[in-house]
């Protein structure tokens, strides 16, 4: 009887586990876009400052700057239409991403962003940034791709992507809970 129970509990463990959805798979959620400004070549603090003036949080601070031309950054694809850079470990609330709009008839040119998905990943849309990442970026094609226009990115400090405490994956606390009822299965048999 014991062994039976036992069965049927793994058996369903297994199919349970095997039916959530990974979670974090490509494409990444893309971030929500709090506002953009024509802000020129501007500086740190003026760039700060606005990110401070669409998130209301006075407290934040430039936690990173990465400019093209002094480090370069990978952009990956993240799909049709939009993109993503990896910062991890960092983990920001907000950032702002800076484009030249030379040629264009775009105003804007600094775009700040809430991080709300993934973290580690600075995600938007082509559409976010008035298709300044928009043209065809396929092996045949990387000339009129407009990924180029990205001029630097910066992150801060802050809660925007919803706190220091992460919630565990259902497939953790479903493993934990396996072990704890082996354990005390395995406690009873001794006792027997």
């Amino acid at each position: 009887m014991k062994k039976r129970l036992i069965n049927g509990v793994l058996v369903s463990v297994v199919t349970f586990a095997f039916s959530i959805p990974v979670a974090h798979a490509v494409p990444y959620t893309i971030d929500t876009l709090l506002g953009s400004a024509a802000l020129a070549n501007s500086g740190d603090t003026t760039e700060l400052n606005y990110i401070k003036q669409l998130t209301g949080d006075s407290s934040l601070e430039l936690d990173f700057k990465i400019e093209k031309n002094d480090l370069g950054f990978n952009v990956t694809t993240n799909g049709t239409g939009s993109w993503f850079i990896d910062v991890a470990p960092d983990t920001p609330g907000y950032f702002m991403l800076k484009f030249g709009v030379g040629s264009t008839s775009v105003t804007a040119d600094h775009y700040v962003f809430k991080n709300i998905g993934e973290l580690t990943k600075l995600v938007w849309s082509n559409d976010q940034v008035n298709f300044l990442t928009g043209g065809d970026c396929g092996a045949n094609n990387s000339n009129a791709c407009n990924i180029g226009r990205l001029s630097h990115y910066v992150g801060t400090n802050g809660n925007g992507g919803g706190g220091g405490s992460e919630i565990p994956e259902p497939v953790s606390l479903l493993l934990f809970s396996v072990g704890l009822l082996g354990l005390g299965l395995n406690r009873r048999r001794k006792q027997a």
